[in-house]
């Protein structure tokens, strides 16, 4: 197996997972939370000045219903409001709504009564008209109204309908309030109120970032260990071993399978008395070389080294053409050490039969390794090679694209009771 087939063992994508659903929630919240903080400081304002407003409209009514109380009572019932002030009666009441308009700080004031009739304005020249706008027609309902309104040098004024809550009759005011003193109270309060969260999560959103980026680097460096791990951990193991390990990540114990396969055998000859002679470093270099030819060889024909024991190397081949590629990567590996000249031959032998691949061992040590038969006789004729030849069973060569020379022979192999037909090549 190589670098390309652990592309799933890239590290989690945590960062970007991260900045892709956390920091738009996040955000999404931050732009709701000032939203509806606005609109509700908004929406709480308008509903305070309204508030203001009606008790005011109150304060009004029951102002003139004392010293006033005639004149006010025959106001509302008139149809010609400007008949009612002409007397000293309604001087006097004319008198007393300028005075509270003054008194309570209006900016105007101007009172419905039936039909959108004025029954007074602080525009006087307007009294006796009719006005029946919408502003009145909802508070005639009993539907409070506010309209902002710019004043005439510019200020920004709320145009309110209420009615007095005590008043039996159809009598609707419009006030006009200034607007700044009671904004400026409030935002001193809604301001804070609407900035804190927002720059809270917005803070939280920054801290977040910053340690999720933290612990990216933290599993990056760790998958990168990890990866580097699994690469030494397939030098020592056979694919197979690393494919039936992945596959049971999770999953309890490893299961053995039963295959048809071809098992390739190879040994270097005279390696006993070449160690005998020779320093261990050099045994090691050696074996290195020789070794790593056959090796080569196998995994170029997509085969699968299951060990190396000692001078020996043990490999198997899956797949309808098995034998073909055994062969072939047995001839390319004796062609590799002949070029390379080293000081000893290798002889190789191939079998094709049924193995269980599996675990063998102890419950604290176990060897994953190919079993069977067929590995015992593929070790057999890999012990009647010679050095820099090939001994196949007749059946498997068959199978192969084969065009060279070839020796045909029975020979008797350990442990079968039948002989068997075999080519040396």
């Amino acid at each position: 197996m190589n670098r390309k087939d652990v592309s799933f063992e890239a590290p989690y994508p945590l960062q970007v997972r991260f900045r892709k659903i956390v920091l738009p929630a996040l955000l999404f919240l931050t732009v709701v939370i000032g939203f509806l903080m606005s609109n509700g400081s908004t929406w709480l304002i308008q509903k305070i000045y309204l508030e203001i407003s009606e008790n005011r409209a109150g304060i009004i009514d029951r102002a003139l219903q004392g010293e006033d109380r005639i004149a006010w009572n025959d106001l509302q019932r008139s149809d010609d409001p400007q008949e009612i002030f002409k007397d000293t009666k309604g001087r006097h009441l004319l008198e007393s709504l300028r005075g509270e308009v003054q008194e309570l700080g209006l900016s105007h004031l101007k009172i419905y009564g039936q039909g959108g009739l004025l029954l007074y304005s602080s525009e006087e020249d307007q009294i006796g008209k009719f006005d029946p706008s919408t502003g009145y027609r909802s508070a005639l309902n009993g539907q409070r109204n506010l309209i902002e309104k710019q004043g005439a040098d510019g200020t920004k004024l709320y145009e309110l309908y209420v009615r007095a809550p005590e008043n039996t009759n159809d009598i609707v005011m419009e006030l006009y309030e200034p607007v700044n003193y009671l904004d400026a109270i409030s935002m001193e309060v809604i301001i804070p109120a609407t900035i804190v969260p927002v720059a809270v999560l917005i803070l939280l959103g920054f801290g977040m970032n910053t340690l999720v980026g933290r612990a990216q680097k933290d599993i990056n460096y760790r998958t990168d260990l990890l990866g580097e791990f699994r690469m030494r951990l397939q030098e020592l193991l056979s694919d197979e071993a690393v494919h039936t390990l992945r596959a049971a990540t999770g999953k309890g114990a490893l299961t053995s399978k039963r295959v048809r396969a071809t098992i390739l055998f190879s040994d270097i000859r005279g390696f006993t008395d070449f160690c005998e002679n020779e320093a261990p470093e050099r045994v090691v270099e050696f074996l290195n070389q020789s070794l790593g030819l056959v090796i080569n060889a196998v995994r170029q024909q997509g085969g699968d080294v299951d060990k190396m024991i000692g001078d020996a190397v043990l490999a198997h081949f899956q797949g309808e053409d098995a034998a073909d590629r055994a062969l072939k990567a047995a001839q390319e590996a004796l062609e590799q050490i002949k070029i390379a000249k080293l000081a000893k031959q290798t002889g190789i032998g191939i079998y094709s039969g049924d193995v269980v691949i599996g675990t063998i061992g102890a419950a604290n040590r176990k060897d994953f390794t190919v079993i069977g038969d067929s590995v015992n006789v593929a070790s057999r004729l890999c012990s009647a090679a010679k050095g820099g030849e090939i001994v196949i069973d007749e059946k498997s060569l068959a199978s192969c694209d084969f065009k060279g020379t070839s020796h045909l022979e029975t020979i008797n192999v350990k442990g079968r009771k039948d002989p068997l037909n075999i080519a040396r090549l």
